[in-house]
């Protein structure tokens, strides 16, 4: 698993993330977001939308699931794939690759409502970064 869930939390949810570079920890965040509503192995890449977030870090992070979060409320959009095209000290644009979700193929996990600022934490930990992002469920 490329993410570990954080347990120790009442009534939410949260996940945990590490990777070799920032935009790697973006991007492996926003897929285990989108792996907490419905396994992305199943999601095939036959779509792709980009979006993008501005604000500081670490809220830049959970800005940008929340906007993928809306897209997939919108749109019915989940993402399996992810590449970030732009990544700033305030900004951040990635493609995500997917399709519209289809209960008959992708099992329903979590309602995910939003990712919060509880909590949410960037740290540069030795040659790489580990996130926390805890969601509103």
């Amino acid at each position: 698993m490329f993410y570990e869930t954080i347990d120790d939390i009442t009534a939410d949810a949260g996940i945990k993330v590490r990777a070799n570079s920032l935009e790697e920890l973006f991007c492996k965040a926003i897929l285990a977001t989108f792996n907490e509503i419905t396994d992305i192995e199943k999601v095939n890449p036959e779509e792709s939308h980009k979006i993008s977030a501005n604000g500081v870090m670490p809220f830049l992070l959970a800005d940008i699931i929340n906007t993928a979060l809306v897209l997939h409320e919108t749109k019915r959009f989940v993402a399996s794939e992810c590449e970030v095209l732009e990544l700033g000290e305030d900004r951040v644009k990635v493609r995500l690759r997917g399709e519209r979700f289809d209960p008959e193929r992708h099992p329903s996990k979590l309602v995910i409502k939003a990712a919060t600022y509880h909590r949410l934490r960037i740290n540069k930990e030795g040659n790489g970064y580990v996130a926390e992002v805890v969601f509103d469920i």
